[in-house]
C-alpha cells in the first residue's frame, strides 16, 4: 500500500509539472497598443473618437464613400488590397470595430452587431457622408445589413461577403460546424474560454487561418503574426469573450424590406458558414446577385482580393 502512495504520489508531481511547463508555454502577456501602433499605423491611418470608442480608421481614395468592415478576430487590414485597387474611383473607409485591432476594448463592454451598426453610423455622420456603399464580410456582413435595415435610405449598394445571420439564430459571431474542433470550440467553453485571456497558443490561430482558407499556401507567417499581435493587444482577448456571450437577434426575416442592391459574394469552400447561406440570402433579398466562388473559402477578400475587388468595382459602378 505505502508502495501504491509513492507511486500516486511521483505520478501527480509528474502530472502537475506538465501542467506547468503546459502553462508557462502557452503564457503569453499583452501586447501594449503602442506597440501594435508602430507596427501596424499607417500614413492613411488615424483615430476618430466615436462614443468613448478611439477608433482605428484608414481612409483612401476618391469619390463615393464605401464603408469596409471586417469579421470576428479580424481587422482593417482584411481590406488593404481592396482599398488599393478601388482607391482610385471611389473613397473607401476600413474601421477596427471596438475589440479588434488598433481599436481595443469599448470602454463600457460593448461589443454586438446592433451596438456596431450604430456607432458605425455614428463615424459616417461625423465624416459628413449622405450616402454610402457598405461591404461587410462575416460578423461585419451582419453588422452591414443592420446598417442597411436601419437608415436604408442612405444605404446605396450592400455587398455581403460570407455573412452571417442567415441560420436565424441571435448569432453576434460566426458559427461553426459543431463536429468540427475550431477556435469557436474553446471560446465556447467555460474553462478553455477564460484560460485564453492569459494562454493563448500561436498555433491555434495558425489552425483557424487555415480554416478560413480554401487555399493554404496563402496563409503567410505576416498574416498569422499580424492576426495574433492584434488579438494579443490589451483588452481585445477579455473583449472577444465578452463578444461571444452578447447575442441580438439576426433580424434575417427583415431583410425581405431591404430594397436597395446588393451583392452576395462567397467562398464555396467556407468552414465556418456554409454556401448554403449564401442561397438564403439570395432568396430573401429582393434585389440581389449571387456570386460564388470555387476558390475561395470564408475571407474571400482576402484569398483572391483581386478578383473580388473587381467584381466589386464593377457592381460598384453599376449601380452608382
Amino acid at each position: 500500500m505505502r508502495k501504491f502512495f509513492k507511486i500516486l504520489g511521483i505520478s501527480i508531481t509528474i502530472i502537475l509539472a506538465v501542467l506547468v511547463i503546459l502553462i508557462l508555454s502557452f503564457y503569453k502577456s499583452d501586447i501594449q497598443q503602442s506597440e501594435n501602433h508602430e507596427k501596424y499605423f499607417t500614413t492613411q491611418s488615424e483615430y476618430i473618437e466615436i462614443d468613448s470608442n478611439r477608433l482605428h480608421v484608414r481612409i483612401m481614395g476618391k469619390g463615393a464613400p464605401v464603408l469596409l468592415i471586417h469579421g470576428s478576430f479580424s481587422s482593417l487590414h482584411t481590406w488593404e488590397i481592396w482599398q488599393e485597387n478601388l482607391k482610385n474611383n471611389f473613397t473607401t473607409i476600413s474601421v477596427d470595430l471596438p475589440g479588434h485591432g488598433l481599436t481595443g476594448p469599448n470602454p463600457q463592454g460593448q461589443y454586438d452587431t446592433d451596438y456596431y451598426a450604430q456607432i458605425l453610423w455614428q463615424l459616417i455622420d461625423k465624416l459628413d457622408y449622405d450616402t454610402i456603399a457598405i461591404a461587410g464580410n462575416s460578423m461585419g456582413g451582419q453588422v452591414a445589413y443592420k446598417m442597411a435595415l436601419d437608415i436604408p435610405q442612405k444605404v446605396r449598394q450592400l455587398i455581403l461577403l460570407n455573412a452571417s445571420g442567415a441560420s436565424m439564430k441571435a448569432d453576434t459571431a460566426d458559427f461553426k460546424d459543431e463536429n468540427s474542433f475550431s477556435v469557436f470550440s474553446l471560446l465556447n467553453h467555460p474553462v478553455f474560454s477564460r484560460l485564453m485571456t492569459s494562454m493563448t497558443p500561436k498555433f491555434l490561430f495558425t489552425m483557424s487561418m487555415k480554416q478560413v482558407y480554401s487555399d493554404e499556401s496563402k496563409v503567410t507567417d505576416h498574416k498569422i503574426q499580424r492576426y495574433y499581435d492584434l488579438m494579443l493587444q490589451t483588452g481585445n482577448r477579455q473583449a472577444t469573450l465578452l463578444r461571444f456571450k452578447q447575442r441580438t437577434p439576426a433580424r434575417f426575416n427583415e431583410l425581405s424590406s431591404l430594397r436597395c442592391p446588393v451583392l452576395i459574394m462567397w467562398g464555396e469552400h467556407d468552414n465556418w458558414i456554409p454556401v448554403a447561406h449564401a442561397y438564403r440570402f439570395d432568396r430573401i433579398l429582393p434585389n440581389s446577385k449571387l456570386k460564388v466562388y470555387p476558390n475561395a473559402g470564408h475571407v474571400p477578400m482576402e484569398e483572391i482580393p483581386l478578383e473580388t475587388a473587381s467584381d466589386a468595382f464593377s457592381f460598384l459602378k453599376e449601380h452608382y
